[in-house]
């Protein structure tokens, strides 16, 4: 199967506006999650989807693919839809640009479950000890680790226990008919409520694979989550496989 990711980028991000060219380690943000992408061994081709000339511009200079897009999308998963019409592939992931941290062996995981077991989306999950950060997109599963539902407040509910909760980290493989399937579906009343565009997947009755991995990535929506991100980057141990190289690139 060839298999192609996406990873959706805009600048006007309501809660964190220009987040894309955040400095980490001397490299704008986009660039650490473009560059880990293409770590991936099992992806055959990386493209950038924005609507933003500065960011095209940017991942070309970089020696990346782009490819611009409309502005009018309402979640990434549009976007990334418009971008693979004229991408010739098997399965799309779409790659978060907000996960600069992302591990290519974790992408590599949950592909390779996608397909092994016959599912037509999946996401790639990890723990987090942080309540009430309305920032994380918290999960559960059922016993076959389909999610179950999502929401941005703590679930299962802490109130009882102190029980580990999981989060979305945002790497998610879909077969390519499913991804077109999915576009078409309007949206639905639960994901307009907790702004999680992947509701509208288990609100029309399909299944969605959740793969745990032990990550500390994190989507940087905020600038206190940026500050924790350039933290983890001082002891990264996937970063000197693409720093140089880029910060080259960028002189």
């Amino acid at each position: 199967m060839k298999v192609a990711a996406i990873i959706p980028v805009r600048y006007s991000s309501s809660r964190f506006p220009g987040k894309p060219f955040a400095d980490i380690e001397g490299l704008p943000m986009i660039v650490h999650t473009l560059k880990r992408t293409e770590l991936c061994k099992d992806i055959d081709e990386v493209y950038v989807a924005t609507d933003t000339q500065s960011i095209y511009e940017l991942v070309e200079k970089v020696g990346g693919n782009a490819i611009m897009t409309s502005s009018k999308h309402k979640t990434g998963t549009d976007r990334i839809t418009e971008a693979a019409k004229n991408i010739e592939c098997d399965i799309v992931v779409n790659v978060q640009g907000d996960e600069p941290l992302v591990d290519p062996k974790h992408i590599s995981k949950v592909i390779n479950l996608l397909i092994q077991t016959n599912s037509e989306v999946a996401t790639l999950l990890c723990n987090t000890d942080r309540v009430n950060d309305f920032t994380d997109c918290k999960v559960v599963l059922d016993k076959f680790n389909n999610i179950l539902y999502m929401s941005r407040s703590d679930i299962p509910s802490n109130h009882f226990s102190n029980t580990t909760m999981t989060k979305l980290y945002c790497i998610v493989p879909f077969k390519k008919d499913f991804l077109v399937k999915f576009s078409l579906m309007p949206q639905t009343p639960l994901e307009l409520i907790e702004h999680i565009e992947y509701l509208r997947i288990i609100e029309n009755g399909y299944k969605m694979l959740g793969v745990l991995v032990d990550s500390n990535s994190i989507s940087v929506d905020t600038p206190d989550n940026l500050n924790y991100v350039r933290k983890l980057m001082v002891v990264d141990k996937i970063k000197h496989k693409y720093l140089e190289d880029a910060l080259n690139d960028l002189r």
